[in-house]
């Protein structure tokens, strides 16, 4: 019976279809030939001209068709029937039960399937009841869960955006000030080098007339003298008072092209220039020290070093040893490369460090994979080595796999060394002019160590505190 029942309301709602518009009757007329179609479908057959039934293909006489107010009630009943459910996909059958540990509704003929034989089941009007509350229960609890979201998520962000926004507004106000106070202390020193310049031009300007004019008359003088030598007694003695006059005045000093206290005011901004300079560059690396989080402090990893290398007393400086030192040849040391490693290394993160190289030739610095050969050349490790180099011949090169020359306009001697670790990144500095020398993609998988190498007793390598 229960199978019926759906069975006999889609009988009743094809009955109650129109076969114009396939939807249920609305306000269905009955035509001369004996059947039904909705009156807004038979006005539209008949708008165009004379029309045939769609079923019998009978002629339809506007006017005739009358109310079919029987088949309006049984429409009726049809649209107020309850629409059944999807059936069961693979029986057919309704879907009137349902699954717990499958949560899946079945029909009957599922309880007998494997996957649900052992299953606790339970009819599906029972369970719907159920789990639409235990859903308005979890409903309730995540918009209580979202309001408190937001109650405590928005005023965190504005105290946040406030700080940041008070904190930027103080650093872009206090570098003003700095400008503005830099702007007034550069113009009020150079504004002292013009009066220094023009009198020091000057007082040359009048040395040189000086020194002109005395050439001039030691020239008139000497040519006198050796005429008036040649002169009788008499004649000679005539003049003579005059001349031994001039000769006392062209013996007088001339005086000096830059006095004493000009001397000492050119030192005084000499040494206000030193002292300005000194204290600009200590104020750029204070600030810089202590803004850049990034900068890495190590020494050198005297377990690593190689027997040709001479590391100082805190292990921050190293060059070529006279003569091999005696040493432990444990695994992590190196000696076939005159080559040391920094104490620390990096499996993570960005980091930076800045060294110093004398002025010789025959140096490398960069990083080197932890696996990096040990009892090799330096050629059998150029694959786990990022490095710039100074060769002996002054050429610069990228080491790495393979090795390449560089033309660099400065020849750097303080050097700032970069590592991105998910980057991929190395990247080199010229300290002095800020210039990117040298930068190596990479891909890093274990432990990256600072690496140095050094092969000339006229240089040395010095870490940067």
């Amino acid at each position: 019976m229960a199978r019926g029942m759906p069975a006999l309301g889609e009988q009743l709602e094809a009955e109650a279809t129109c076969s114009v518009c396939l939807e249920l009757f609305s306000r269905p007329v009955l035509t001369e030939c004996g059947h039904s179609f909705c009156e807004g479908c038979l006005e539209s057959l008949q708008r165009c001209g004379p029309a045939a039934c769609p079923q019998c293909r009978a002629a339809l006489s506007p006017g005739l068709a009358r109310p079919n107010l029987a088949l309006a009630a049984v429409a009726e009943l049809a649209a107020a029937l309850p629409r059944p459910g999807p059936g069961c996909p693979e029986h057919g059958e309704p879907l009137a039960l349902f699954c717990e540990p499958c949560a899946a509704p079945l029909c009957a003929l599922c309880l007998d399937e494997p996957p649900h034989r052992a299953h606790r089941v339970r009819p599906a009007q029972r369970a719907a009841h159920q789990l639409r509350e235990k859903l308005q229960s979890n409903l309730d609890v995540l918009q209580e869960a979202k309001e408190e979201l937001k109650s405590k998520g928005e005023p965190e962000s504005v105290k946040l955006l406030e700080k940041l926004g008070l904190e930027e507004a103080k650093l872009r106000d206090t570098f003003e000030e700095l400008e503005q106070f830099l702007r007034e202390q550069k113009e009020m020193l150079l504004s002292q080098f013009p009066p220094v310049f023009l009198e020091l031009v000057t007082r040359s300007s009048e040395y040189n007339s000086s020194v002109s004019e005395r050439k001039s008359l030691l020239d008139t003088l000497i040519a006198d003298i050796e005429r008036k030598q040649e002169q009788p007694e008499v004649e000679f003695l005539m003049d003579i008072g005059k001349i031994l006059s001039s000769c006392e005045a062209a013996k007088a000093p001339i005086p000096e092209p830059v006095s004493l206290e000009l001397q000492r005011t050119v030192e005084t901004l000499s040494e206000t220039c030193q002292l300005v300079l000194g204290t600009v560059a200590e104020f750029r690396e204070n600030l810089q020290s202590k803004t850049d989080r990034e900068r890495e402090q190590f020494w050198l990893d005297a377990d690593t070093a190689s027997p040709h290398l001479a590391l100082s007393q805190g292990h921050r400086t190293v060059r070529l040893a006279m003569s091999p030192r005696e040493l432990p040849d444990t695994p992590g040391r190196f000696t076939g490369s005159p080559s040391v490693l920094g104490s620390r290394g990096f499996t993570a993160g960005r980091h930076h460090w800045q060294l110093e190289v004398g002025p010789g030739h025959s140096w490398a610095v960069g990083v080197a994979l932890e696996s990096v050969p040990r009892k090799d050349l330096l050629s059998a490790a150029l694959g786990k080595v990022w490095a710039l180099r100074r060769d002996w011949d002054g050429q610069y090169t990228a080491l790495h796999v393979p090795p390449a020359p560089l033309a660099l306009r400065d020849e750097p001697h303080r050097i700032r060394v970069c590592l991105d670790y998910e980057g991929g990144r190395v990247t080199f500095y010229d300290v002095e002019n800020t210039r990117q020398i040298l930068q190596f993609e990479a891909s890093f998988s274990e432990k990256v160590f600072p690496f140095f190498w050094l092969w000339s007793a006229e240089t040395f390598i010095r870490l940067c505190d």
